[in-house]
C-alpha cells in the first residue's frame, strides 16, 4: 500500500544524532528471543537486534536511519501504527497483536516511550495463533468431514433463533433446518468396513460443501446424521432443495474401487414454526426425519405438530426395550403359507410382536425401526432363532406338522459374523432340522454387499437352510444379482397382488416373475392375497403358493397348531 502524503504523522522534534549502543549492551540485546528496535522522534530506526532483523526479513544496515513508514508503508493506518503513535503522544506503554500480511506473520508488540522516541519489543506469535485457531477449529468442527460439529451447529441455530426473536419478523421467508439421516448406513459399515464408511461420509460432506449457496450452513451432528440451515427460504423452497439433494446423493460414490449408492431421509423444520430454542428447532426436524423414514426412506417430510407425539413415543419405546427383553414381552405370531396346487400347508412366516404392558400388542411397524437402531439388535436375532426353534419343538411334541418356518433378518443381521454357525447351534439345541428353517431377506439386504451376501446365503444353503427373497419387485430387482444368489423362493410383493383386480399389467408382471423364478430353479409365494379373483389369477400365472388374510391372519402358536390340524 502506498503511503499517502497526508497520512504521515507530524514528526516530533528530532532528538539529535543516533548513538550506537555499547558493545556489551548490543551483545545482550542480540541474544534476546524477542525482536527489539528503537525509533527516534522522527520515526527513524535507530537500533534493531538480530531477532528484529530476522522477524522483519531485512538487514538492519538497510533500515538504520530510515523512516519506519517508508520502509513498511503497509503499517500506516494499522493497529501497530496507532499503538506506536499513542505511545509517542502519551508516554504510556502500548500493546497490540495483529497479523501483518506482507510478512505473513502474527506479531505481538509492546511499545515504550523514552526521551529519544519509542522502543518496541515484539515477538512472532504465528505458531501460537495457528495452534489456537486449530484448537478452536477442532472444538467446533467434525474431525472426519471438516463440517461444523454438533456444538457449532447449536451455536449457529441459537444465533438464528435469537436474531429471529429480536427482529420479530413475520415474513413468509424463514430459516429452515434440514435433518438428514443416511439410510441403511450401518449395513454399509458392516458390509464394507468402517474405513469405506468414513470415505463415504467424507464424499457426502464434499457434495454438501460444493453446493453454491451463500445462505447455507452444514454440520455433521452424529455418525451418519447431518444438519443444514437454509436462510431466507420458504417451506416449498426448502422441500425442493431437499428433493434435489436426494437426487445428488443418489449418484453412486466411487470408493476404493467400489461403486456404492446411498439414500437418505430428510426432515424439515421452519424456524418460525419452532420459536423457542435451537433444541426445539432441531427436535422438530429430527421428528420429521423419522416420519420420512417411516414412510419408506428416501423421502422428504416437513414438520407438523402431529409428529411430536410420534417422537415422544419412539423415545419411550427406545427406553423400554431393555425391559421388554428382560420381561419376555416379545412373542411370535405365524401366518400360514398354502400351496395353490392342493391347498396343503408348506409352512408359516414368523412375525414379531411386542405385547406392551400399556399399549397392548404392537406390530413391527410401531417399534422395529427403533429396535434395529438400538444396541438390542443382536439380542433380537438370538431371541428370534431360539423362539422359532422352541415353537417347532413344541409342535413336534404335539404331533403338529409345520413343514417350514420363515423368519426375517435385516441386512445387518444377515451379514453378521458367524450367522450360519449360530443358527445350526440353536437348531441342534432343540433338535430341529435345518431344513425346517427359512431365512427371509429383502433386496436392499443383498445389494449393500453382494459378495458377502452371496457367501452367507451359500453357507446357509450348504447347511440345509433355505432362503427367500421377500417383497420381490418393490426394490432394486436387478436380474444380475438374482442370477448369482442361491435363493430358493421369490416372494411376490403384495403391491402386485393387490393390483391384479385393476391392471392387466400387474398380471403380466406376475407372470414374468413366476417365469423368471422357474428358469432359475426357484419357487414363488404371493403375499397379501385377500380375494378369490387373486387366487385365480395367481393359479393361472403358475404361482406355487400364497399367504394373506384370505388364507389366514397371523396366528399365535396355539391357533396355528389348530389351523394345521384342520388341514391335515
Amino acid at each position: 500500500m502506498e503511503r499517502q502524503s497526508d497520512s504521515r504523522p507530524a514528526r516530533p522534534t528530532d532528538a539529535g544524532p543516533r548513538q550506537p549502543a555499547p558493545a556489551h549492551l548490543a551483545d545482550m540485546l542480540d541474544s534476546l528471543s524477542d525482536g527489539f528496535m528503537s525509533i527516534d522522534r522522527s520515526w527513524r530506526f535507530t537500533y534493531l537486534n538480530h531477532t528484529a532483523e530476522r522477524f522483519l526479513q531485512r538487514d538492519r544496515q538497510n533500515l538504520l536511519g530510515r523512516d519506519v513508514w517508508q520502509c513498511y508503508p503497509d503499517l500506516v493506518g494499522s493497529g501497530y501504527y496507532r499503538v506506536y503513535q499513542e505511545t509517542a503522544a502519551t508516554g504510556l506503554p502500548g500493546r497490540h497483536t495483529d497479523y501483518y500480511a506482507p510478512l505473513g506473520t502474527w506479531f505481538e508488540v509492546r511499545s515504550f516511550a523514552h526521551d529519544d522516541g519509542i522502543t518496541v519489543l515484539f515477538r512472532d506469535v504465528t505458531r501460537e495463533r495457528e495452534h489456537a485457531a486449530q484448537l478452536e477449529f477442532e472444538a467446533s468442527h467434525d474431525y472426519l468431514t471438516g463440517l461444523a460439529n454438533r456444538r457449532k451447529c447449536m451455536e449457529v441455530l441459537s444465533r438464528a433463533v435469537a436474531e429471529a426473536a429480536s427482529s420479530g419478523s413475520r415474513h413468509d421467508a424463514s430459516e429452515a433446518v434440514l435433518f438428514i439421516d443416511l439410510d441403511h448406513f450401518k449395513e454399509v459399515n458392516d458390509a464394507f468396513g468402517h474405513a469405506i464408511g468414513d470415505e463415504l461420509l467424507r464424499g457426502f460432506a464434499k457434495r454438501l460443501t460444493a453446493i453454491p449457496d451463500p445462505a447455507f450452513f452444514a454440520a455433521r451432528v452424529g455418525g451418519d446424521e447431518f444438519v443444514l440451515l437454509l436462510r431466507n427460504t420458504t417451506e416449498s423452497a426448502a422441500e425442493a432443495f431437499a428433493h434435489a439433494l436426494l437426487g445428488e446423493l443418489a449418484a453412486p460414490f466411487e470408493v476404493s474401487g467400489r461403486s456404492v449408492s446411498l439414500s437418505a431421509s430428510i426432515g424439515i423444520a421452519l424456524l418460525r414454526e419452532a420459536p423457542g430454542s435451537a433444541e426445539t428447532l432441531l427436535n422438530h426436524a429430527d421428528a420429521a426425519m423419522y416420519a420420512a423414514k417411516s414412510s419408506g426412506r428416501f423421502q422428504v417430510r416437513s414438520y407438523d405438530r402431529a409428529l411430536d407425539r410420534g417422537m415422544r413415543e419412539r423415545l419411550a419405546l427406545r427406553m423400554e426395550l431393555r425391559e421388554a427383553f428382560e420381561a419376555n414381552q416379545f412373542e411370535l405370531h405365524f401366518q400360514p403359507q398354502i400351496a395353490l396346487s392342493n391347498g396343503s400347508a408348506i409352512g408359516a412366516e414368523a412375525l414379531l410382536r411386542w405385547r406392551h404392558p400399556e399399549r397392548g400388542l404392537l406390530t413391527p411397524h410401531a417399534f422395529l425401526g427403533v429396535l434395529l437402531e438400538s444396541p438390542y439388535e443382536g439380542a433380537l436375532v438370538e431371541w428370534l432363532l431360539n423362539a422359532v426353534c422352541q415353537h417347532i419343538a413344541a409342535w413336534r411334541r404335539q404331533s403338529i406338522s409345520v413343514p417350514r418356518v420363515s423368519l426375517n433378518l435385516s441386512a445387518r443381521q444377515l451379514l453378521s459374523v458367524g450367522l450360519t454357525d449360530r443358527i445350526l447351534d440353536i437348531a441342534r439345541e432343540y433338535d430341529v432340522s435345518p431344513a425346517m428353517l427359512d431365512i427371509e431377506v429383502t433386496e436392499d439386504c443383498l445389494v449393500s454387499d453382494i459378495e458377502k451376501a452371496t457367501s452367507v446365503l451359500s453357507a446357509l444353503k450348504q447347511a440345509g437352510i433355505s432362503t427367500s427373497l421377500d417383497d420381490f419387485g418393490s426394490g432394486y430387482s436387478s436380474l444380475g444379482y438374482l442370477v448369482r444368489l442361491p435363493i430358493d423362493t421369490l416372494k411376490i410383493d403384495k403391491s402386485f397382488v393387490r393390483a391384479l383386480a385393476e391392471s392387466q399389467k400387474a398380471s403380466a408382471v406376475i407372470r414374468g416373475i413366476v417365469g423368471l423364478a422357474r428358469s432359475l430353479g426357484m419357487k414363488t409365494i404371493a403375499e397379501g392375497v385377500e380375494c378369490q379373483r387373486q387366487i385365480a389369477e395367481l393359479k393361472d400365472a403358475g404361482c406355487d403358493a400364497i399367504q394373506g388374510y384370505l388364507v389366514s391372519r397371523p396366528l399365535d402358536s396355539k391357533a396355528l397348531a389348530e389351523f394345521m390340524l384342520r388341514l391335515s
